[in-house]
């Protein structure tokens, strides 16, 4: 009787609906519960992502750095790159180790294929008190039918300031004979602006002969594309020096490159305008992934692609004993830095050690045409 009585106003409730808002509470609440642990598993997801991509972007950087000690004066680059990372890499200088390699390391290459360097500039003469010693030399390679690069030696005197050299290397682009003209008319262009207006010797004056020099050879190469059969596929990367006293103004555009050497240390001055460079400044790549990125051919300012070009310049002093070396993309390509070290470490004379540097690119592929060009500063 008792049970029965109890069970009355629950089947009352039940038929009258008192029971059916809880019931959707309930049914509601679980749905929340669902809806909550499905966000929270899609937000631990996308912080695991995030977490993941900001170490390897931090290990990157951290690569590029170790390798760069240095930054070289910039002007002229695109705000946009954000160019804060520097080129210079100085090599380890532990003698133990040193001493420990050179029992081990491969021999230095013997020269057998590359003809005599050029010592002497365009003139056939060197000033009388030139205080350094030059050596270029060019090579087709062993892969390519044209030699596309060119290159060019201008020595003087400035009645003010004394004997300067003016020392070019410039990469035509473009295939067949369109790359080869545009590097020639590069040089003549140089050639003939330093004839018509040589350059003033102070600071300040040599960047912006340096400048207008390169400009009139763009204009140059721009005019030619115009006038020619070979159409618009053409241009020319330079490497571009002054050197006077103790001191180096260089200029660049493209990937061809300026290294500066010493007894003991390499770094790269210039800095390329190329994709892989701006990929290494970002931290998405290290310098050695660099060499042989898909993309490392792809530069973005060129002489003979438009009237604006980026340009880099670049100031060093050269002490006794230093070198400067200019060289075009099928040198740097094929050589570490810790290559070209030790080759300028084990060669005293100049023109044996570009012969070397080239010969040594040749042997590691020789792809490319090669052109090295060195300045040496004596006492």
């Amino acid at each position: 009787m008792n049970s029965k009585n109890k069970t009355q106003p629950v089947n009352a409730a039940l038929s009258s609906g008192l029971f059916l808002p809880a019931l959707w509470y309930q049914s509601e609440l679980l749905n929340l519960i669902l809806l909550v642990s499905i966000g929270l598993i899609i937000l631990a997801v996308i912080l695991g992502i995030f977490l993941f991509i900001m170490v390897r972007r931090s290990q990157a950087k951290k690569a590029v750095k170790a390798g760069a000690t240095e930054q070289m004066p910039i002007v002229d680059i695109d705000d946009s790159l954000e160019v804060t990372l520097p080129s210079a890499r100085p090599l380890d200088n532990d003698e133990d180790e040193d001493d420990d390699k050179d029992d081990t390391e491969p021999s230095l290459p013997v020269i057998k294929t590359v003809g005599e360097p050029n010592v002497f500039p365009i003139s056939g003469e060197r000033p009388a008190d030139i205080t350094w010693e030059i050596a270029s030399l060019t090579d087709v390679g062993l892969k390519r039918e044209l030699n596309e690069d060119n290159m060019l030696m201008i020595e003087a005197e400035d009645s003010n300031f004394g004997p300067y050299g003016v020392y070019v290397v410039a990469d035509g682009l473009g295939g067949h004979v369109a790359g080869e003209v545009a590097s020639q008319v590069t040089v003549d262009t140089i050639y003939q602006h330093h004839e018509q207006n040589p350059p003033s010797l102070g600071s300040a004056a040599i960047e912006e002969w340096l400048r207008d020099t390169t400009t009139a050879a763009n204009e140059a190469v721009l005019r030619h594309q115009d006038e020619s059969d070979e159409g618009k596929k053409m241009g020319s990367t330079i490497i571009m020096a002054l050197v006077t006293g103790q001191s180096a103004h260089i200029i660049n555009v493209g990937d061809s490159r300026a290294y500066y050497i010493n007894y003991d240390s390499i770094r790269q001055v210039s800095v390329d305008h190329s994709l892989v460079e701006r990929l290494v400044q970002i931290g998405q790549i290290t310098r050695e992934e660099a060499r042989t990125h898909k993309q490392r051919n792809v530069i973005y300012s060129t002489l003979g692609e438009k009237r604006k070009m980026e340009i880099g310049y670049y100031q060093i002093e050269l002490n006794p004993g230093d070198r400067l070396l200019l060289c075009s993309d099928g040198l740097s390509e094929k050589l570490p830095d810790e290559e070209i070290l030790k080759i300028s470490h084990h060669q005293d004379d100049p023109a044996l050690a570009i012969q070397m540097l080239v010969e040594a690119a040749k042997q590691a592929g020789g792809e490319d045409n090669i052109t090295a060009l060195l300045v040496q500063m004596n006492g």
